[in-house]
């Protein structure tokens, strides 16, 4: 598990397998409330308000949740209300600088200093994922517009 708080309006939370045994909407939304219990209390988050949570998920990287506040309950600010989008079969990619990490992989696309690999397309997850910066909200056709290398 990855925490990454990007600013007060959003955190994301990577998972490194299939997170949930259920995608019904009452599971999927218990899940996510315990989810929200165990940021406040490990992390000491201050969560309250209302959130989308876009839950991604891919069977080879496994669960992304994307968490964005979108307001603030006035009466209530410790009450917290979740919308919640499921993405099954997302596209994620990694992306980094150091062609070295990629260059064993084909299908290995390169733009503005950067080369990218969509995960779909490896057999086995590169070694140096910590070194990957994971690419997660792009539509099917991101990588089409970039340079084929390889």
């Amino acid at each position: 598990m990855k925490l990454e708080i990007q600013d007060d309006e959003k955190i994301v939370l990577y998972l490194a397998n299939y997170f949930f045994n259920s995608y019904l909407k009452e599971d999927l939304t218990k899940d996510i409330k315990e989810i929200f219990l165990k940021l406040i209390k490990k992390y000491n988050l201050k969560l309250g308000g209302v959130y989308d949570v876009n839950v991604f998920t891919n069977y080879k990287y496994g669960t992304i949740l994307e968490i964005i506040k979108k307001e603030e309950l006035l009466f209530h600010p410790d009450i917290i209300d979740i919308k919640v989008k499921i993405l099954k079969n997302s596209n994620i990619y990694f992306k980094t600088k150091e062609y070295f990490i990629l260059n064993k992989f084909k299908n290995v696309y390169y733009q503005d200093n950067y080369y990218y690999i969509n995960i779909n397309d490896l057999d086995n997850l590169p070694q140096f994922q910590e070194f990957l910066e994971v690419i997660y909200n792009q539509k099917d056709n991101y990588l089409k517009k970039m340079l084929f290398i390889k």
